[in-house]
């Protein structure tokens, strides 16, 4: 299927500007809101593969089941969604456009000058993004996919922002045919054991990706570089100089146990507000 073209109007009051990602399932469009002043959005079309129309009633029926909850997410520091349409056999999802720049690429930039994330930024970062993911823990909802590439550093107030919720791409595996690739819901080294072998999701499970996202940030390594699968343990200590109150709390995040785990946001933020981190910001 091809790429919509710039200019291309949708629904009669959105214009597509330029593709921002292709992805196998997934491409996700800049556009501007002629019903909201011209704002701009980010537009999200699922590839659909599938030629079942029972299957593709099942997965309309999941997505406004678990989509229609994301509606009422209203965080200033999570990518809100608008809605979603169909047109021309096209499925579509209209979500917030925010200006920035993600972790991932801004981990990228550092590498590339030999540096990356001290100890107080990620300090820092971690209370500014877990009331948001605490707000979306008290609304029943998991994001299931987060990663640095998922979290934007916006532009004018530098706050961590929580784009690309995991379900849509649930969504999207639903909609394709038995020979086409799913995409993985949880990146591979971020998602834990009983979201990637069970399905499972939890509070917690938001908290480990979180935690792992965190020593990428301050290790410049990718997980698998820092997960010893022989015995199944983290070991990412050793490139780091992090004070022992701080990498405490990042292990008990890590726990492969959930139970181990903590359970909620606010647990996290009340451990990290306790600690002296050296060069607060």
């Amino acid at each position: 299927m091809l790429t919509i073209a710039p200019d291309t109007i949708l629904q009669q009051r959105y214009r597509i500007l330029n593709l921002l990602e292709d992805r196998d399932l997934e491409r996700t469009y800049l556009a501007t809101d002629s019903g909201r002043a011209d704002v701009y959005c980010a537009i999200a079309e699922i590839l659909v593969t599938t030629q079942s129309s029972a299957a593709a009633a099942q997965a309309r029926e999941f997505f406004k089941r678990e989509i229609t909850p994301l509606y009422q997410l209203q965080h200033p520091q999570i990518a809100r969604f608008w809605t979603t349409f169909e047109e021309q056999n096209r499925l579509f999802l209209v979500r917030d456009y925010v200006a920035g720049t993600t972790y991932g690429q801004i981990l990228a930039q550092r590498r590339d000058l030999g540096t990356v994330f001290t100890e107080a930024e990620v300090w820092q970062f971690l209370l500014q993004i877990l009331p948001a993911i605490g707000y979306t823990h008290s609304k029943g909802i998991i994001h299931r996919d987060i990663s640095p590439a998922h979290i934007v550093c916006r532009d004018g107030d530098r706050l961590p922002v929580l784009i690309d919720f995991g379900v849509f791409k649930e969504f999207a595996n639903k909609l394709q045919a038995p020979n086409v690739q799913m995409m993985t819901i949880g990146q591979t080294g971020y998602a834990p054991h009983e979201q990637l072998y069970s399905g499972q999701v939890y509070p917690s499970t938001d908290l480990y990706a979180l935690a792992v996202t965190a020593i990428v940030l301050l290790t410049g390594k990718e997980p698998s570089a820092l997960f010893e699968g022989e015995h199944m343990d983290w070991n990412w200590l050793k490139w780091t100089q992090l004070g022992d109150k701080f990498a405490t709390i990042l292990s008990r995040m890590l726990s492969l146990d959930l139970q181990d785990r903590y359970q909620s946001a606010l647990e996290v933020y009340r451990d990290l507000q306790a600690l002296d981190v050296p060069q607060r910001q």
